[in-house]
């Protein structure tokens, strides 16, 4: 079976209550119309947090999909906990980083591996600053589909 992936990139801090539902109806379109059944996330705030329970919902519905964590580096909150993410993520990918990037660039860097490997990006856009918006127009710039499921953008 081929493998066809998507990833997520959304605003850390997200006050939209229904965030959930359009998660799982957007991926639920791109598993029944495009046979998506891989599924890669960041672990870094609300739109992350969402999308990995969203698609978590999703498996029960599905078999063959997964749920891969991707992470720039290995911290200590996965090894200390690593019981809870093995029972929530099917897998944890250390993304490949250039040695040489700075510190501070790691989460984005993580966010263009997950493009680079990924046929599509669900994402929750709505300002014009910080990395989803720079995870965004990467992949355009990729050429990827992308499906934003915010409602409008601030500027």
């Amino acid at each position: 079976m081929q493998t066809l992936r998507c990833c997520f990139a959304g605003h850390g801090m997200i006050r939209d209550g229904d965030i959930g539902q359009r998660i799982i109806n957007t991926a639920d379109i791109l598993i029944k119309q495009f046979s998506v059944n891989e599924f890669w996330i960041g672990n870094y705030g609300d739109f992350d947090r969402s999308a990995a329970y969203a698609v978590r919902s999703l498996k029960k519905t599905y078999d063959g999909i997964t749920l891969n964590l991707i992470i720039p580096y290995l911290t200590q909150e996965i090894t200390r906990h690593k019981d809870y993410y093995k029972e929530n993520f099917d897998n944890i990918i250390i993304a490949d980083i250039p040695e040489k990037t700075p510190k501070k660039l790691y989460i984005l860097k993580a966010n263009e591996y997950m493009v680079n490997n990924s046929d599509f990006l669900i994402c929750y856009v709505k300002l014009s600053f910080g990395g989803a918006v720079k995870t965004l127009e990467y992949a355009k710039r990729k050429r990827i589909k992308i499906y934003n499921i915010a409602n409008t953008v601030r500027h």
